[in-house]
């Protein structure tokens, strides 16, 4: 069954337990979101429905001052023969931590001149370090203005070209099974530039294409121009929560082999929209929950033969509209909500 996720007030999903799993571990969706399966009513954590243990947050360490010692454990005469022992002891030992009901009290005795030196080194070097990743960092950005400066100083770079890995890792994940896939500079540097999510199919034929869950991030029609070139391989597209238009639909008409489409929440989205995807031959899954249509609709899924699950509560549909698609239609799986 699809699982739905909760977080801070807005609800995301239906995704395959599959999915849910990926993103957990891809930090996309967070153990403390709350989480159901579609058809249930009670929600539960992701790491409770997963059965993933939470890590425990460690407890901060209170340091006393010595004056809340109890007086039983009060220190001996400084005079005394104890006292001169322990004071040895301590200047052996360095720091010693005593117990009294309970409660730490850190003794520490004072840096020498050796400690001094190797925590001066210490912050040295680590000033260094950040002043030099500065530095390096503004010429990157700004290579004409830096340069003149850094050569008053008897600094110069040559320019390299230079190809930022962890980047594109991070905009484009590459498939588990490596495809035949060739891309240009030009249509690969437009890919790398959308924050789209792209996964091998469980058979390593295709793509599976994901919108990142964070509204702010969501894939628009433009990033949808830049997956043209790879549309014949995409098998799934998941834009729930995005933001497509029409023209984005239209674009979508050009994706021949795709089989999943996901709409869920994208309000701007109409029935003249959605008018486009009845020659997409393959599609067999459509969601539209929460995407605000009218009974024009039902005649346009009467006419699209492939499909066999449609979605479409909360979408202002007519209960006799939904009641005469599956009519027509009674192979279809249709959740009407």
């Amino acid at each position: 069954m699809n699982i739905y996720v909760s977080r801070d007030g807005q609800t995301f999903g239906p995704y395959t337990p599959d999915q849910a799993r990926e993103f957990l571990q891809a930090g996309q969706l967070l153990a403390t979101d709350f989480a159901l399966y579609e058809g249930e009513t009670e929600w539960k954590t992701l790491s409770s429905l997963f059965d993933v243990a939470d890590q425990p947050i460690p407890e901060p360490v209170v340091e006393h001052s010595p004056a809340q010692v109890h007086p039983s454990q009060a220190q001996p005469s400084a005079t005394s023969p104890v006292a001169n022992k322990k004071k040895r002891v301590r200047a052996k030992k360095g720091a010693k931590v005593k117990m009294n009901k309970g409660q730490s009290v850190v003794v520490t005795q004072e840096k020498g001149l050796v400690s001094r030196i190797i925590s001066t080194i210490i912050v040295f070097g680590v000033t260094c370090v950040v002043v030099c990743g500065a530095v390096a960092g503004l010429y990157f950005a700004f290579p004409s203005k830096v340069s003149p400066v850094l050569q008053k100083f008897g600094v110069s770079f040559e320019e390299e070209k230079i190809t930022d890995e962890n980047t594109q890792k991070a905009k484009v994940q590459d498939p588990a099974n490596p495809l035949d896939m060739s891309l240009n500079d030009e249509d690969w540097q437009r890919l790398r530039s959308t924050s789209v999510i792209l996964l091998a199919t469980d058979k390593g034929d295709g793509f599976r294409v994901i919108s990142p869950p964070e509204k702010e991030q969501g894939l628009n029609d433009d990033d949808l121009e830049a997956l043209i070139p790879i549309s014949s391989r995409i098998r799934t597209l998941d834009l729930t929560y995005a933001e497509i238009t029409d023209r984005g639909i239209t674009t979508l008409s050009k994706f021949e082999n795709l089989e999943r489409l996901y709409l869920e929440g994208n309000k701007q989205v109409t029935v003249q929209g959605i008018n486009h995807l009845k020659n997409l031959k393959n599609l067999t899954y459509l969601n539209l929950v929460r995407v605000k249509l009218n009974d024009e609709l039902i005649d346009l899924l009467i006419s699209m033969e492939n499909l066999r699950e449609i979605y479409l509560y909360e979408t202002g549909l007519s209960e006799d509209s939904i009641s005469r698609l599956t009519d027509e239609r009674p192979k279809v799986f249709v959740n009407g909500g």
